[in-house]
């Protein structure tokens, strides 16, 4: 394909997630539910935050409900790369210069805004909502921007949609939430994915172990972040056994395949990722000895480990 070709296809491209976000923006200003599911990708960040909170959470993020938004909220860039595009909005107004009185304005400033990163899946749908643009950061001293890092940061709460989750879902997630400073949003993101791909390879799920089902969930979660994990806390709370939460924790860690440094599930990366991609790169494999040892330490992930204190600055989905 030609140069111009190629420039012509993603001017296309780039209209038409331009497009997309400002359908998203206004089905999220208007409330349509149904539309906002139909935009969103199945399975993604977006799609979990979007049945755990409804349009609280896109309404916070666009900052739908500030007086300075007004229905400004517009994109303004978007950066392509393959089927992956990052859609930046914002709400801007134009900078007048000495001398340009009776002149178009040729510099604007931004107020706020925001972003969305969508997936092309026969066409544009969203994946995530994120609260900045790509050169900007939340200001603390802004209260809009404060409010939205404390929710993210899990130190304020926003009211879980209970009829977009199941009873364990919506036990689990509120027993989190009620941690206050806790577990952030992430967490409960990882917890949710957690659940349903556990669910996914169930036939059935017997409903009378719903609560240690919940607690299991929390303690692999809590325990996968480089927590202490208080299990007698869980068991009190769940009204089960520390027994009970640890079988459970087993079963969903074996059928998941998962441990702490699963990055579906845990906001720590793996510490030797590295190593194994350039030991992948260069075709070694570990001996039978590292392989050994690697299963022991898969082996001891519910043993209970000093860690170092939570990163209060850490945000958010990444």
């Amino acid at each position: 394909m030609s140069e111009t070709g190629v420039s012509n296809q993603a001017r296309v491209l780039a209209q038409a997630a331009a497009q997309r976000g400002e359908e998203f923006v206004e089905a999220v200003r208007m409330g349509y539910v149904f539309q906002i599911k139909d935009l969103l990708v199945a399975g993604s960040a977006a799609a979990y935050f979007f049945d755990m909170f409804g349009l609280e959470l896109f309404r916070l993020d666009l900052r739908l409900n500030l007086p300075e938004e007004a229905g400004r909220l517009a994109p303004y860039d978007v950066q392509l790369e393959g089927e992956v595009a990052l859609l930046e909005l914002g709400v801007l107004e134009p900078l007048q210069l000495e001398n340009t009185e009776n002149k178009e304005p040729e510099h604007w400033r931004r107020l706020f805004g925001s972003s969305l990163l969508l997936s092309w899946q026969d066409e544009w749908r969203i994946s995530e909502v994120l609260p900045f643009n790509s050169d900007g950061q939340l200001n603390p001293q802004d209260p809009a921007d404060k409010f939205i890092l404390d929710v993210y940061q899990g130190k304020q709460i926003l009211p879980l949609q209970k009829q977009s989750l199941d009873e364990s879902e919506w036990l689990f997630l509120r027993e989190m939430q009620s941690q206050a400073g806790r577990f952030n949003l992430e967490e409960l993101l990882n917890a949710l994915r957690m659940w349903r791909d556990f669910k996914g390879k169930q036939e059935t799920i017997d409903r009378t172990k719903i609560k240690t089902w919940a607690a299991g969930v929390e303690y692999l979660i809590a325990f996968f972040d480089y927590r202490l994990v208080d299990i007698d806390d869980i068991a009190r709370r769940y009204g089960t056994t520390n027994r009970t939460i640890l079988n459970r924790a087993r079963e969903l860690a074996q059928v998941l395949n998962t441990t702490e440094f699963d990055d579906r599930y845990s906001i720590h990366p793996d510490p030797i990722a590295h190593y194994r991609q350039i030991f992948g790169e260069i075709g070694v494999k570990p001996e039978k000895e590292e392989q050994k040892r690697l299963a022991d330490e898969r082996g001891k992930i519910f043993d209970t480990i000093e860690v170092p204190p939570d990163d209060e600055d850490f945000f958010g989905p990444g």
